[in-house]
C-alpha cells in the first residue's frame, strides 16, 4: 500500500522529467473540457494530469486500457473527440507514418494531436552522439536506437503528413537545454545512500524548474535548435 502511494506521488506531474512534463502539458493544452480522448501509445496517469477530459482511454502495445494488436487501432470511426499520439511517430518506419496518421484521424471526430522530436541536423547529430556514448559504456537505450533506425520526422515530412489536412504546427524546446537536462536525468552514482539523495534532488529540481522551463521553451519559432514539433489536425466536417 505504501509503495503504491509512493509510486503515485512520484508520477505527480511536477516531479516528471521535463521532457515528459512538457509534451504532456502541451498536448493537454489542446484538449477542451469534457472531451473524450484516446491516448495511443500513452502511459497511465500522465496526460490525465494536464487536461479536463471526460474520459481518457490509454491504448498501447503491452499495457493500458486497450491493448493494440497487429498494428491496428480497435476503434470505430469518430469514436473519440480527440486522438493523441505523443512521441509515437518516430518509432514507426517512415513508409508507414502517413498511413498511421490517417488511421488516427479516422478515429477522431474533432482533432488529432501528435508530438515528436523534430529531425533537424542538430537534433540528429545530438542523438547520434548520445547513442555513441551509451554504446561505449555498454548501455542500450531502445528508444534512441529506434530514433536512429527509423529517422526523426523532418520539416519536409510534416509538409507531406499535413497535405490536404486542416493543420496547425507548433515547435518547442531547445537542443542544448535538452542535452543538459538529459545528462542530469541519467546521472547516477552507484552508492546506495548517495543514489537516494541524488534521486530526491532530481525530483525537487523538476518540481521547481518544470513550470519555468515550460514558460520559456514550450512555444518557439522554428529553428535548427528546436527539440519537438506538435501537429494539430482538425477533422474536416
Amino acid at each position: 500500500m505504501l509503495r503504491k502511494k509512493l509510486s503515485r506521488l512520484l508520477s505527480f506531474k511536477l516531479f516528471l522529467p521535463y521532457d515528459v512534463y512538457e509534451r504532456h502539458r502541451k498536448a493537454g493544452s489542446f484538449i477542451k473540457k469534457n472531451e473524450s480522448v484516446v491516448d495511443v501509445g500513452g502511459e497511465l496517469n500522465h496526460l490525465s494530469q494536464f487536461c479536463s477530459a471526460s474520459k481518457i482511454v490509454v491504448a498501447n502495445l503491452t499495457s493500458g486500457d486497450v491493448i493494440i494488436k497487429k498494428d491496428s487501432l480497435p476503434f470505430r470511426k469518430n469514436s473519440f473527440d480527440v486522438v493523441c499520439a505523443i512521441d509515437v511517430l518516430e518509432h514507426i518506419p517512415k513508409t508507414r507514418r502517413k498511413n498511421f496518421i490517417e488511421r488516427l484521424v479516422n478515429v477522431c471526430s474533432k482533432r488529432t494531436i501528435l508530438s515528436f522530436p523534430i529531425g533537424t541536423k542538430k537534433h540528429i547529430q545530438y542523438e547520434k552522439e548520445i547513442q555513441n556514448w551509451f554504446s561505449k559504456t555498454g548501455q542500450e537505450v531502445t528508444y534512441l536506437k529506434e530514433h536512429i533506425k527509423f529517422g526523426l520526422p523532418s520539416v519536409p515530412d510534416i509538409t507531406m503528413f499535413t497535405k490536404d489536412q486542416n493543420c496547425q504546427v507548433f515547435y518547442s524546446g531547445n537542443i542544448t537545454v535538452n542535452k543538459y537536462l538529459f545528462m542530469l536525468f541519467i546521472f547516477d552514482l552507484k552508492i546506495r545512500l548517495v543514489r537516494r539523495v541524488v534521486f530526491f534532488t532530481k525530483l525537487i529540481f523538476n518540481f521547481l524548474t518544470n513550470p519555468i522551463l515550460y514558460f520559456f521553451l514550450s512555444q518557439r519559432p522554428f529553428s535548427e535548435s528546436v527539440n519537438r514539433a506538435y501537429l494539430i489536425l482538425k477533422k474536416k466536417i
